[in-house]
This record gives structure tokens, sequence and C-alpha cells, in this order.
């Protein structure tokens, strides 16, 4: 099957696995320097260390999704907190209402997480799927999102034809600097590291969701393939242009939509706007919505960083035809 301009279309779960790439060399660090950051490996993967592969696989065996299921997918610290709290507007008609976004769109894997011997009142549970178990997921008569930060065969896509993705890329710079604080403020006892010890494990695939290539460039290989099923979209374009993005989040979830809606969850979901709404900002103490924005990596990476990791990104992102944005007019191929 083709597209109109004449693409090969696949259905995105029948894609191969694209080939892992391979560890780079980290060019600024002439010795190896032992760092502790506590990870889980599923199906080969690095991930938060509180995920298991027996579970994880038995989801990805077992769930049955439905044909209007969407799925928002992003590698760690790429606008997700955002994409979800747009999807929870989208479906109020731009106001907020009574649930957070982990309850409109919650991160069904969290449900499966190993839990610690003294689990705290609040577990990462019930912060990132409040008022869910795997059971009421399974029995809901509503329409489902969810949330994942899963790779292309990872993903819990079941047998139904119509389900999609919504996948939200940043530029890898940034997201690397947000996952340093990120574990820095919620999982102090995770990363001993210092900022330029995560820059290194990032570009080595040693940090959750694994190589950031291979995650972003196998949904980026799924929605050239499938775009009735897989929506790529740009972290950075979703906050320099947020009304045609949320639109393009609503067309493609076949959300209902007026102009006045668009609007409202536009003025609702900029980083003030949620850093002062307790239902967006809701774990204000762990710093979750930081900084957001384009750009913050030239006040944390040296130029010798930089010009390593640039080289490693063109050598990767060569030929793939996704070009990413990283502040002050930089596209890079």
């Amino acid at each position: 099957m083709s597209s109109s301009d004449g693409r090969k279309i696949m259905p995105f779960r029948e894609l191969p696995t694209r080939p892992r790439m391979a560890v780079p060399a980290w060019l600024p660090m002439m010795e190896e320097k032992q760092v502790k950051f506590t990870l889980s490996v599923v199906n080969g993967v690095y991930q938060m260390f509180k995920q298991e592969e027996d579970a994880t696989n038995e989801l990805i065996r077992t769930f049955e999704t439905r044909d209007d299921d969407v799925f928002v997918c992003t590698f760690v610290k790429s606008g997700t907190t955002l994409t979800q709290q747009i999807i929870t507007l989208l479906l109020n008609k731009g106001e907020q209402g009574e649930k957070n976004y982990t309850s409109v769109v919650p991160w069904m894997e969290s449900l499966l997480f190993r839990q610690p011997e003294n689990p705290s009142p609040e577990d990462e549970r019930d912060r990132e799927a409040q008022g869910w178990t795997l059971e009421k997921i399974k029995s809901t008569p509503n329409r489902r999102f969810f949330k994942s930060h899963s790779n292309l065969k990872q993903l819990p896509v079941g047998s139904a034809k119509g389900l999609k993705v919504i996948y939200v890329a940043r530029n890898p710079k940034d997201v690397s600097v947000s996952l340093f604080h990120h574990v820095r403020h919620k999982q102090k006892a995770v990363f001993d590291g210092d900022q330029s010890d995560m820059i290194r494990c990032f570009v080595q695939g040693r940090c959750q969701n694994g190589s950031w290539f291979n995650h972003v460039l196998e949904w980026w290989e799924a929605a050239q393939a499938d775009p009735e099923h897989v929506l790529f979209l740009h972290y950075e374009n979703m906050l320099k242009e947020p009304e045609e993005n949320i639109r393009k989040i609503a067309d493609f979830a076949g959300i209902e939509h007026t102009p006045e809606t668009i609007a409202k969850t536009a003025a609702a979901s900029t980083i003030d706007s949620m850093r002062q709404n307790p239902k967006a900002n809701i774990k204000p103490s762990e710093n979750h919505l930081r900084k957001g924005g384009a750009g913050g990596w030239r006040d944390v990476y040296t130029a010798r960083e930089s010009e390593a990791f640039d080289e490693i990104y063109m050598q990767q992102m060569e030929g793939t035809g996704l070009r990413m944005d990283f502040g002050e007019g930089l596209v890079m191929p």
C-alpha cells in the first residue's frame, strides 16, 4: 500500500527492529570514570530501576488494546507532561476540571513497577496513574489514553489495528540536561555523577530508555511508514506554535474541538500556567516542571563536549531526514 505521494505505507507494528546503535567512544573523557547509575535492563534496553522485565513482557503479551486507544510516547524528559496536559484540557473543552493529567493519561507501565520495602503513602503508581489499577484500565468503558516511554517493540500495542501513537521528540542536548536535573531531584540515590557524567552516560545509551538515537529514530521511521497511526511531533515546535500543534493532536486523536477550545488549551498548557496549576504541577517539591524551552544546554555543555556530541549526532542522523531544533535558530539534520 502507498500514500498519495507515493510513499510505501506499512503498519508501524510490522516494521523490523532497527539495528542497535554502536556505543560510541566519548571523546572528552580521557579516562573512564566510574559513575553510579542504577537502572534496570528490559529486553536489552536500559530503563528506570523500578521496571521489571518479566512484568513488562507479560503486559506486552497479554494487554488487550482497543481501536480508539491513544498512546503518548516519548523518550524521557521530552515533553511528556506537556502532551498529557494538552490532552487533559482538550477532553474538557480547554478547562482543567477536577482531574490531573496522570488520571486522564496514566503511565500504565508504572502500575507494574517494583515497590520499595517501605513504600511512601504516595508511591510512583499513584502519582503516575492516579486512581488507576491495571484491572480498572482493562475494564473501563471510557476511551483510554496512555503515557509510555517504550521503544517501538516494547509498546503494549495488542492487536487493535486502529490504535494510535503520538510521539514527541526533543533535541538530545536539552534532554540530557533535563534528565540530569530529573535524577538529581527525584532519584538522588540512583545517580552520583555530575552533569558531564550524565552527558557521557546519555551519549552511550546508559540511561532511562537507552539510546536516544535508537528510540527517536525508530519512532521517526514508524511515523514515516504509517502516518495514519503514528503522529511525530517536535517539542520545540509545540512551544513555538502551540495552537497549530494542539490542533494536530486533537485532529489525530479524534477529539472534537472549537477555536475557543484550542485557544484555552494553549493558554493553560504554557510552562507558567502549568507551574501555577496544582493539577498540572503535581510534584512541585521535585522541581518536575523545572524550565522547559529550547537551548538551555548552552549553559551546561563545554565547547569540547558540544563538538564531540555534534560529531556523534551527525553520524547517527545521516540519511534519516530528521532535523532537530537546538534553540536560537540552530537546526541540525
